[in-house]
């Protein structure tokens, strides 16, 4: 079958939520497509503590490149995305590949992605556990996957400037295509409901996803 794969991580602030909320859109949309959609739990605080919900993470990636063809998916072709705290997971997880400090135990492993989505996306530090670098802004890399980030410039949660900046500084540093979406109006979680508006970002999602393929392909 050899389908593309999205792995998902719910939003919640890192203390809650679940993998049936955010996202169904683009979740029910790709997978009419023929994609395998992975909507993925992780542990949560206090029971766990960054980096051990990057660590979960890295493990489905992982899971996705060993086992996905059984399955029938292409293990080769894995987007991650992700919703609020999910899309701080998801940017750190493109950021990365391969790197020891957050996949202990399967430092061996592939955990590299194809591209990355961020919806409403926090992109600061998370109280760690441990003395590790925990923003994305401290692990921009040249070879960063493509991005897409979309943010609501009313989104009250986690206030817009932050989106801004963090594309702003990872494009001053990737060679890759970082796409930014800023939606007029939107709030935090404005995907909980189906609306013109998350169309059009889903409508958005599926076109990167296909333009970043092609390229790969070619």
């Amino acid at each position: 079958m050899n389908a593309p794969v999205l792995v998902y991580l719910h939003g919640g602030r890192f203390v809650s939520g679940r993998k049936s909320r955010e996202a169904l859109p683009v979740l029910h949309r790709l997978a009419r497509q023929g994609w395998l959609c992975v909507s993925a739990n992780y542990r949560l605080s206090p029971d766990a503590v960054f980096p051990g919900h990057l660590v979960d993470l890295k493990k489905v990636i992982a899971w996705v490149r060993e086992e996905g063809h059984a399955y029938g998916a292409d293990p080769s072709t894995v987007f991650v995305a992700g919703s609020s705290a999910g899309g701080h997971l998801a940017s750190f997880a493109g950021l990365t590949p391969g790197d020891p400090v957050y996949q202990p135990g399967f430092e061996s492993v592939d955990t590299s992605v194809t591209g990355v989505i961020s919806l409403y996306g926090w992109y600061g530090d998370v109280n760690a556990g441990e003395q590790v670098a925990s923003s994305p802004h401290d692990v921009l890399r040249e070879d960063a996957p493509p991005f897409f980030v979309t943010h609501g410039d009313r989104d009250s949660l986690v206030h817009v400037e932050g989106a801004r900046l963090f594309v702003r500084r990872l494009r001053e540093v990737s060679r890759r295509p970082v796409v930014y979406a800023e939606l007029p109006g939107a709030h935090h979680a404005f995907d909980l409901l189906h609306s013109l508006r998350c169309e059009a970002v889903v409508d958005g999602i599926e076109s990167f996803a296909a333009w970043v393929r092609a390229r790969s392909e070619g």
